[in-house]
């Protein structure tokens, strides 16, 4: 029994050192690897965006009216003066109305006081030279006081009267000039009824429809311009202190395939407003303006990814960020693969992104590291090194 005991210890002993022969023989156990390369590393701020129209114009009702027409739809295309709906208002087609027959009232009032005026002024002119006459014979005795005062009453009564017929012919002149201000006032009201478009562009929004009553300062229509596009964005307050006018920023959406448009930060605005997010949480969030160099074929309204590089260096040693471990001490190592062995190796990191780290000392440029940097090998651990595609395959 003891003898059968022996030999299977003996047994598992041969295979153990067999089995260490073979690693041996293989080179050790196999791990991925990668190169520390010498690059650009860039850091970039990512947010969601919509495409807007750098000339976007905002048509609102001006006054009190019906929409009675509707000419254009959204997503039209329209030219500067085109017109884009009608719209009523029966109080104002009214009152129109009534200064119009109050005008022509007056005026025929005004024509009617002018003949008099002028048939007053033809009378005293008669009474005037008559009056100059009997004067005359007054003076060389040949007519009597009585029939030259009576002459000269009746020239005062005239007189008189052409003043007033004058007087009674500048009020209704004033009548007949303020209604005729009004009437115009009015007219121009009547023809703020047919809105246009203030520009060539397309019908972003009508958010009106036939037969809905509108209040001044209600919007009809936003038009945007059709060439010239930029997109917007809202970043995190936290997110903002590294962006600045003039970054450069890749813009890509589903609309736009595999294609990377490209644009430059225009604007920052300056303050930050409270915005609660799809989870209902509230951020406080900075609008950005992204001046896009072409817009390919982005429409207002589309929704994009915008990615704001903020920091971008050049001729830098990287390695991926997997590769880079930070032990419990607070140092960054990584497993370095040299003549078939692992060796621990403390390096000193700068910038990290997503996807790789800045190595600013203990690696250089060429070296080769195990792509794992968590995997836990004895240092002289012999490895057999494959790169990605090697494993893959």
């Amino acid at each position: 029994m003891k003898s059968k005991k022996a030999g299977i210890i003996f047994g598992l002993i041969a295979v153990g050192i067999i089995m260490a022969a073979v690693v041996k023989n293989s080179g050790g156990q196999q791990v991925e690897v990668v190169k520390a390369v010498r690059g650009t590393f860039t850091l970039a701020v990512e947010e969601a965006g919509y495409v807007q129209a750098v000339d976007d114009y905002e048509v609102q009702a001006v006054q009190a009216a019906r929409v009675a027409e509707l000419l254009v739809d959204a997503g039209d295309t329209v030219e500067a003066g085109e017109t884009l709906m009608r719209l009523s208002s029966p109080e104002l087609t009214a009152e129109t109305a009534s200064v119009r027959s109050q005008l022509a009232g007056t005026e025929a009032e005004l024509q009617t006081a002018m003949l008099s005026v002028d048939s007053l002024r033809l009378e005293l002119e008669q009474a005037q030279n008559d009056l100059k006459r009997k004067e005359a014979l007054l003076k060389s005795g040949a007519l009597a006081q009585a029939e030259y005062d009576r002459a000269e009453l009746q020239t005062a009564i005239l007189e008189k009267s052409l003043a007033q017929k004058e007087a009674s012919a500048d009020g209704l002149n004033n009548q007949a000039a303020s209604l005729g201000q009004k009437l115009n006032s009015l007219e121009e009201k009547a023809g703020e009824l047919q809105v246009s478009s203030p520009a060539t562009g397309i019908i972003l929004d009508l958010p009106v429809k036939a037969g809905q009553v509108v209040a001044a300062g209600i919007p009809l229509a936003q038009i945007g311009s059709d060439s010239r596009l930029e997109v917007k964005t809202e970043l995190l307050s936290d997110e903002i202190r590294r962006v600045k006018t003039g970054q450069t920023t890749g813009i890509t959406a589903p609309v736009l395939g595999d294609e990377v448009l490209t644009g430059r930060v225009g604007k920052v605005y300056p303050r930050a407003y409270e915005r609660t997010s799809a989870l209902g949480v509230s951020q406080r969030r900075v609008p950005v303006i992204i001046n896009l160099d072409r817009s390919s074929n982005l429409q207002p309204g589309y929704e994009v990814r915008v990615a704001i590089e903020t920091l971008r260096k050049e001729g830098v040693i990287l390695l991926p960020r997997e590769s880079v471990r930070l032990t419990e001490d607070g140092q960054y190592r990584v497993l370095v693969v040299t003549a078939g062995r692992v060796k621990e190796r403390l390096i000193q990191v700068g910038e990290k992104n997503q996807q790789w780290v800045e190595v600013l000392q203990g690696i250089k440029a060429g070296e080769i590291a195990l792509r794992d940097g968590s995997r836990e090998l004895e240092p002289g651990s012999r490895v057999k090194a494959v790169t990605g595609e090697q494993k893959n395959d």
